[in-house]
């Protein structure tokens, strides 16, 4: 019994190591640890390449809305989608609302956009990117 309570913490000192070793060589083997492109933030930066481009050199902030905007319920703002917008077309600043030239929406149910958008900013111009991304060019502001 004296040797069984004597070895106990080694082999399980054992066995947590060799499982440690283990864990560490399939995750090393795997290739996880070198941030796989099909990582969120890459996906996510490789949709936004073209409307980043697409917007003027010269813009230093940009409007941003999204499904609140189109619900008018505030509380749906996805704050998570908003920081990496503001990531992915740095160095142009993001500030929510419509109130400048040029507003990249993101919307994920856009069948009334251009209804509300009439009635919010008058005359405008509507680039499609794909994946609920537009590029909003207020004509009169």
């Amino acid at each position: 019994m004296s040797l069984m309570r004597r070895f106990t913490p080694l082999f399980l000192a054992a066995l947590f190591l060799a499982f440690g070793i283990y864990h560490f060589a399939l995750t090393y083997s795997s290739g996880e640890w070198k941030n796989p492109s099909g990582e969120m933030v890459t996906k996510w930066e490789d949709r936004l390449q073209v409307l980043r481009e697409a917007i003027p050199s010269e813009v230093r902030v940009a409007g941003y809305v999204d499904d609140s905007f189109l619900s008018g319920d505030p509380s749906q703002v996805d704050v998570n989608e908003f920081q990496l917008m503001q990531y992915s077309v740095a160095p142009v600043a993001i500030q929510y609302g419509t109130d400048y030239e040029w507003t990249i929406g993101n919307f994920s149910d856009d069948e009334v956009l251009e209804a509300r958008l009439a009635g919010v900013l008058g005359a405008y111009d509507l680039r499609e990117f794909g994946f609920g991304l537009y590029l909003i060019h207020d004509l009169e502001n």
